[in-house]
């Protein structure tokens, strides 16, 4: 199976549009939350919707610059699923999900504490090892989530999935933190933001996981 893997899309159509056009060549896309830039639930269904259009599933979640609405918004367009506390089948693997960014200094609108993640994700709790998380918020301590000189990430992902032990895990948040990097067994892939034309492809075969870094 082959997966396109997106986030940071702060509401670019036009990065939008280019991700509808390279899924084509996909099974699947991801979206790892701020769909929107501050925006609503009609923002982001347009941001989605557009995605949608050539036909792919898109599973998301929504990000820390997205509406809190999006928490628990349930899309009518069938191709567009929301992961967030979601575990969601899809050919033999499922995709577990959880929004929003951990505590920052800039009080964007979805932002959880360590001990808020902690209780949600004892929620999330996949029937198969064959599994993919997707997270806004990065597991702490790896390439995925250093900027400004540390680790931004949250503790409880990362204890998560070291405990739990994904295929993946797909992320965002950290625009500056583009990469593909280990927890244990488990890949992290943070592809950067789409908005600056990021993106990343992520192949799966069994539990062999190669993702690659691309450019819409």
């Amino acid at each position: 199976m082959k997966i396109l893997q997106v986030s940071d899309i702060h509401g670019s159509l036009e990065a939008a549009k280019k991700v509808a056009v390279k899924s084509q060549t996909h099974d699947l896309v991801l979206v790892a939350g701020d769909i929107t830039h501050f925006g609503n639930i009609p923002q982001a269904e347009a941001i989605l919707n557009t995605m949608a259009e050539a036909g792919k599933p898109i599973f998301f979640v929504p990000g820390n610059c997205d509406h809190p609405s999006l928490l628990s918004w349930k899309p009518s367009n069938r191709n567009v699923v929301n992961l967030h506390l979601n575990r969601v089948e899809f050919d033999r693997y499922q995709f577990l999900g959880i929004g929003g960014g951990n505590v920052s200094p800039f009080n964007t609108l979805i932002e959880f504490r360590e001990e808020e993640f902690e209780e949600m994700l004892k929620t999330l709790n996949p029937s198969t090892d064959l599994f993919i998380l997707v997270s806004h918020t990065p597991p702490y301590g790896v390439e995925a989530d250093f900027a400004r000189g540390k680790h931004l990430g949250s503790v409880a992902v990362r204890k998560y999935v070291e405990a739990k032990r994904p295929l993946a895990v797909c992320c965002g948040h950290i625009h500056e933190a583009r990469s593909v990097s280990q927890v244990g067994s488990s890949a992290v892939v943070n592809a950067g933001p789409a908005k600056e034309g990021n993106y990343a492809s992520i192949e799966l075969n069994g539990r062999t996981v190669r993702a690659t870094l691309s450019q819409l």
